[in-house]
């Protein structure tokens, strides 16, 4: 009779670092395909191609390297020095080589703002080439939001202002405005961190010049944008608007005077409130409450409003639309997926770091984040199919793009082998036949 002879447990040696042609990067061809699509390095091209002597890279090269890198999830140069090292990873996106930190920090140093404006022109011609210049959209909405970038230093023009995360510090508080049905950035403007929102209107013309004129815009704002002659400005010009309204004394009297409210889904109810604006032309704030549960207190303790017998929560939206008080609240309540916009911006792409004490540097690689953003919205669109609900970028990442990887070379052929087990295989095969 046989017996099962138990195999030698085999023993595991110390690690050592001896492995050759290896790469953690192993779907970055995606990107590389995705880049050839849409032209990215010829227009990269503007920002120039010349080199102070042999050996140096051009601003085009540089910034192309950088934006490779925050498409992998790398934001901070001292990160990409492992870009600079995984030989493997260059091969497969055809760069010949990677900057080192020192490399990029001086780089950044030494830009102008001319050349961070033409990175702002790329993005608006990749906008243009892919969406077409939004001829085919009647109706755009767009959301309009700032972000405050702390700085840990004196960089240029940083400056002390609104920062509730980091009270009394230096920051940047740049503009960002975002195509809700599309969640592309239509473009941003970066500012010192003492800049108040009289920049709007002008910022805002840019972005209105970049829609077509048929179009019909509507605008959504948090309660930082609420001021009576930027409203003016709005209805004057045509545009629908959604601003949502602080909640200061004059507004909880106006509040305590609703006589008629009506109930909506969620245990709500709707009340409206109409304030003169100019001579012949009436606001009307939607005010929406919710009850207070038990043993909880109202998020925001306001002194007026809590003198009545039962306490509530209370949303005041400022608008010239005709649509019902919950239609109001619902379209303004999407407006929340621009703050997964910047939220995608921030832990997708590093928006929430400033890497350089230069003005123009911090600038050009404002526009680069907004860039990358733009391109991997655009990704998820072309590569994986998905134009409504998207992934993450992390995990867009997570299952395309590091992928371990082998290359292997057969005569003059290079062979990228991914992982063998990898689990998201047909979504990578997917994205391969996509971007043929």
């Amino acid at each position: 009779m046989k017996q099962n002879i138990p195999e030698k447990c085999c023993r595991i040696q110390p690690e050592s670092f001896t492995g050759k042609n290896l790469t953690r990067f192993g779907g970055a061809g995606l990107v590389r395909r995705f880049f050839d699509k849409l032209g990215v390095a010829d227009l990269m091209e503007v920002l120039g191609t010349e080199r102070r002597r042999k050996g140096d890279y051009s601003p085009a090269d540089m910034c192309l390297s950088m934006l490779y890198g925050l498409m992998m999830g790398i934001f901070r140069p001292s990160h990409m020095m492992e870009l600079a090292a995984d030989k493997v990873f260059q091969n497969i996106v055809r760069l010949d080589r990677f900057p080192s930190q020192s490399t990029i920090s001086r780089f950044l140093a030494k830009i102008t703002v001319h050349k961070a404006d033409h990175m702002a022109g790329i993005n608006q011609m990749l906008l243009d080439r892919v969406r077409k210049g939004f001829q085919d959209m009647n109706k755009i909405t767009l959301d309009l939001d700032s972000h405050v970038i702390p700085v840990f230093g004196n960089q240029h023009r940083a400056k002390r202002g609104y920062n509730p995360k980091k009270r009394g510090r230096k920051s940047y508080h740049p503009l960002l405005c975002f195509v809700g049905e599309t969640r592309d950035c239509l473009g941003g403007l970066f500012r010192p961190g003492n800049c108040t929102n009289h920049h709007v209107r002008d910022f805002l013309k840019k972005m209105f010049c970049r829609l077509p004129s048929k179009a019909e815009i509507r605008l959504r704002a948090d309660s930082g944008f609420f001021n009576w002659e930027f409203l003016k400005w709005l209805w004057g010009r045509g545009i629908e608007f959604y601003v949502v309204v602080p909640q200061q004394p004059w507004v909880q009297r106006l509040i305590l005077g609703i006589g008629t409210w009506h109930k909506i889904d969620g245990n709500r109810a709707t009340g409206e409130i109409f304030v003169p604006i100019g001579r012949s032309k009436q606001v009307r704030f939607v005010v929406i409450r919710k009850p207070v549960k038990h043993g909880e207190l109202p998020r925001k303790q306001l002194k007026l409003l809590n003198v009545q017998a039962e306490l509530y929560d209370y949303q005041v939206i400022a608008t010239n639309s005709e649509l019902s008080g919950e239609d109001v609240w619902h379209c303004y309540n999407q407006r929340a997926c621009c703050e997964n916009f910047i939220k995608e911006g921030i832990y997708g792409f590093g928006l929430d770091t400033s890497i350089t004490r230069n003005w123009a540097g911090s600038r050009l690689y404002f526009e680069l984040v907004m860039l990358a953003y733009n391109l991997m919205n655009w990704f998820k669109e072309m590569a994986l199919g998905r134009s409504g609900r998207k992934e993450m970028a992390h995990s867009v990442r997570w299952k395309l793009l590091w992928i371990p990887a082998r290359v292997v070379r057969k005569g003059r052929r290079i062979l990228v082998r991914l992982a063998q087990w990898w689990t998201y295989q047909n979504e990578f095969r997917h994205a391969q036949k996509a971007l043929a």
